[in-house]
């Protein structure tokens, strides 16, 4: 009777740090969510420097996915597209920072271009990796809203690259704002609900 119940312990001690980690891995992840959909830039002439830096938010979703990658199969595509992100944004801090002595601004705005799709590509795979976790645990009401909190977002980062290919203004400042405003409702409403899906 004892070594059942020191078995049965040891599985709920493992459980609950399996749960605990993944819970981990998903603020890693919602935090790199909101470096790469906000942007914070600082102009050194016609030099950009991005504050809150895709390189590192990339690199907070890789250290997440790499172990929600278990769960199911788009975890995985998640993890394998925080790589291809981490690649991405390398590319675009180089166009971004380096002096072209011709078109900057196209050099810029490609740059930007590119974080916008690699941004909207994983957040749509992360949703819908939850979502498809939840079917799995047959927990389908934990997710109910995320597809149209997901459709609010990307909306948000579209709007976002137009905003920033044109010069600083009162309005793109309001984007930006209203941008920051979106992703932390994105992250924490995922957070706050997904929690749910490692309960159990």
């Amino acid at each position: 009777l004892r070594i059942r119940t020191y078995i049965h312990q040891q599985r709920f001690y493992i459980k609950e740090y399996i749960n605990n980690m993944n819970k981990k891995n998903s603020l890693f992840v919602l935090i790199g969510i909101f470096l790469i959909c906000t942007r914070f830039w600082i102009s050194i002439g016609s030099v950009h420097i991005d504050i809150t830096n895709d390189i590192v938010g990339y690199i907070l979703i890789f250290i997440g996915m790499k172990d929600l990658k278990s769960l199911n199969s788009r975890f995985k595509k998640g993890m394998i597209l925080s790589v291809a992100g981490l690649i991405s944004a390398v590319l675009s801090q180089y166009l971004i920072s380096r002096d072209w002595p011709s078109s900057p601004e196209t050099m810029y705005s490609i740059a930007i271009g590119i974080s916008v799709v690699f941004a909207i590509y994983f957040t749509y795979y992360y949703t819908e990796a939850l979502i498809m976790e939840a079917r799995i645990q047959e927990k389908n009401a934990v997710t109910r809203n995320y597809q149209i909190t997901w459709l609010l977002l990307s909306v948000g980062i579209f709007i976002h690259y137009f905003a920033f290919k044109a010069s600083t203004t009162v309005y793109s400042i309001l984007v930006e704002a209203l941008i920051i405003v979106i992703t932390i409702y994105y992250c924490f409403s995922v957070f706050s609900t997904s929690k749910q899906l490692y309960e159990d």
